[in-house]
C-alpha cells in the first residue's frame, strides 16, 4: 500500500519564498503532499487559528530559518515561531533547516532593527536545542539536504500518512494486519524486557531523594555582563524537569534545553539567556540511567556525519513521572 504523507513548510513570507518552493517541489518530486505559507499568506492570529488545524493533518513539519525574525503577535512573538510551538506541542515530527551565516543574507532579507534580531537568534538556538538540524547557504543545498532529511524521516519515523480509498485492504486482511501487529509488538515487548532484565545494575546508587547542583552563567537582559547561579534539587525533581523532552529519544543538548526551560517556568529563575554545564547535566542523566530510570544508546545524526548518545525514559522512568504528575483526590480536596 503506497503511503502518502503530508509535509508542512514554515518560515517567514516574503524573504523565502524560493526556499519553500524549493522544499515544496522536493516534497512533490518525492510523491509526498507539501502544505504550508503560500495557502496563508497573511500573518493574524484567525490565520494562525486555521493554520494550526493543518498542521494537525500533516504528518511532518519542516521549519526554514533565513535573517528575518517576521510579523509579530500582540505578544511580540513572531507567527513562525508560533507555529514550531504548536508542531512542538503536538508532537509533530519536526525537520528544521537554519541559514549558515545569516550576516552574509542581503540587507533586503534580513531584521532592520536589533530588537527583532534578538528575538530571531533567540528562536534559532530554541528551535535548534535538543534536536539535529541541517545548515544552508541557497535553495539548491537547501532542497538537497531536505530530500535526504524527510527521506531519513520517512523510514525511521513513520507517520500514518494518507493512501487511495480504492488500495485499502479488504476488512478481513485489515484484521490479519492488526493480529499479527499485536504479536509483533508483544513479542518486542517480551524482549525489551528480556534485555533489561540483562542490564547491568547498581543496587548501592543513591535514591532520586538525593540532591544534585546545576551551575549556570546567565544574563539578565540584552547586552548585560554574565553572572553565575546554581540551582539545588533533587534528582526527582530533576526527572521530572526533563520528562517531557525524554519521552522521545533526545541528547545531552535536549535534555540541557529541557532543563533550562524548566528552570525559568517550574522555578521562576527569571534570565534573558542562560548556559548550564554540559559535565553536570551529562552525570545526572548517567545516574538515572544507573537507578533505571532512562537508556542511553549509541546513534548517528541525521547525515550520519557524526555519532551521538541518546536518552529517553524507560518503562520504569515513565511510571515515576506519571507518579509525580497527576493530582491526586485527597491533594485535590484540602485545596
Amino acid at each position: 500500500m503506497s503511503v502518502k504523507y503530508q509535509v508542512f513548510v514554515s518560515s517567514t513570507y516574503s524573504d523565502l519564498v524560493d526556499e519553500r518552493q524549493a522544499v515544496s517541489r522536493a516534497v512533490l518530486d518525492m510523491g509526498h503532499i507539501p502544505a504550508g505559507m503560500e495557502m496563508f499568506p497573511a500573518a493574524d492570529i484567525e490565520q494562525l487559528t486555521y493554520i494550526k488545524k493543518v498542521i494537525d493533518e500533516c504528518d511532518y513539519y519542516v521549519l526554514i530559518i533565513g535573517a528575518r525574525y517576521g510579523s509579530l503577535d500582540e505578544d511580540g512573538v513572531s507567527y513562525t515561531e508560533r507555529e514550531f510551538d504548536y508542531a512542538i506541542e503536538t508532537g509533530k515530527t519536526v525537520l528544521v533547516f537554519v541559514h549558515q551565516d545569516i550576516d552574509q543574507v542581503p540587507l533586503g532579507k534580513t531584521d532592520k532593527d536589533d530588537t527583532k534580531r534578538a528575538k530571531l537568534l533567540a528562536f534559532m538556538e530554541k528551535a535548534s536545542t535538543g534536536r539535529l538540524i541541517q545548515k544552508w547557504s541557497n535553495p539548491t543545498d537547501l532542497r538537497a539536504n531536505a530530500i535526504v532529511s524527510l527521506t531519513k524521516a520517512f523510514s525511521e519515523m513513520p507517520q500514518t500518512g494518507w493512501v487511495r480509498a480504492d488500495t485499502i485492504a479488504s476488512a478481513s486482511a485489515m484484521a490479519d494486519i492488526i493480529k499479527y501487529r499485536e504479536e509483533v509488538d508483544e513479542l518486542k515487548s517480551q524482549l525489551d524486557a528480556a534485555r533489561n532484565s540483562l542490564s547491568p545494575r547498581f543496587d548501592d546508587a543513591a535514591d532520586l531523594n538525593t540532591e544534585v547542583t546545576f551551575n549556570y552563567t546567565y544574563t539578565a537582559a540584552y547586552n548585560t555582563p554574565r553572572r553565575n547561579g546554581s540551582k539545588t534539587m533533587s534528582y526527582v525533581e530533576f526527572l521530572r524537569c526533563i520528562a517531557g523532552t525524554l519521552n522521545t529519544p533526545s541528547t545531552l543538548h535536549g535534555a540541557k534545553g529541557a532543563l533550562a526551560a524548566a528552570l525559568k517556568q517550574r522555578h521562576g529563575i527569571s534570565t534573558y539567556s542562560m548556559h548550564l554545564k554540559d559535565s553536570e547535566i551529562e552525570d545526572a542523566l548517567m545516574h538515572l540511567v544507573a537507578t533505571g530510570h532512562v537508556k542511553m544508546w549509541a546513534a548517528q545524526t541525521i547525515d550520519k556525519s557524526q555519532n551521538v548518545t541518546a536518552f529517553q525514559l524507560t518503562p520504569l522512568g515513565i511510571k515515576t513521572w506519571q507518579e509525580m504528575s497527576y493530582v491526586r483526590a485527597n491533594d485535590r480536596n484540602d485545596q
